[in-house]
């Protein structure tokens, strides 16, 4: 059964080339997002409930938009109230670095990604559902060669990472 939901993941991140595919077996959720953009907040689905439980989801940054940032910028990320069931997980992967978070301790630290683009994945499983389970990241690429405030960043971007309580459908927030 689980090599079953990995190939049918795998096809789904696979057709999903260009585009945002949410691919629904029996009772699992599949999914795949890129964002291009210099500055991105992403939202667990159905943030403000539950997010869905059986639910593997891959999100590619690569930034391009601004023209001028691609391959001239390093990603922050920041994890923004992390609260996930007891089997979830959110594990981030790049050549430099892998992360992996689960249950409630959202880190007060950025991610620094020497790089404009990185995959992270979302996994939960249907055990011990938490009523308010959800997460929020956002991203910002920072141009090479010019100061920055890395050590506050994280600050900034969860001022912004707000979903409105009457989303149901569009699970990020583009800031730039």
């Amino acid at each position: 059964m689980l090599s079953l939901l990995f190939g049918a993941a795998l096809l789904t991140v696979v057709a999903a080339q260009k585009h945002t595919v949410v691919e629904y077996i029996g009772n699992a959720n599949f999914c795949c997002y890129y964002f291009h953009n210099e500055s991105v907040s992403m939202f667990s689905h159905q943030y403000h409930t539950h997010y869905p439980p059986n639910t593997m989801c891959q999100y590619n940054i690569d930034v391009t938009e601004p023209p001028e940032l691609e391959d001239n910028c390093d990603l922050a990320l920041c994890v923004k109230n992390l609260n996930l069931d007891a089997g979830d997980s959110i594990r981030i992967h790049h050549r430099d670095i892998s992360v992996e978070y689960r249950g409630d301790n959202t880190p007060n630290y950025p991610i620094r990604i020497w790089d404009h683009k990185v995959s992270f994945w979302f996994h939960s499983d249907s055990y011990e559902t938490l009523p308010t389970a959800s997460w929020a990241i956002s991203y910002i690429c920072l141009e090479r060669g010019k100061p920055h405030d890395v050590c506050n960043i994280c600050e900034e971007l969860n001022e912004k990472a707000v979903l409105p309580e009457d989303e149901t459908t569009n699970w990020w927030r583009i800031w730039s």
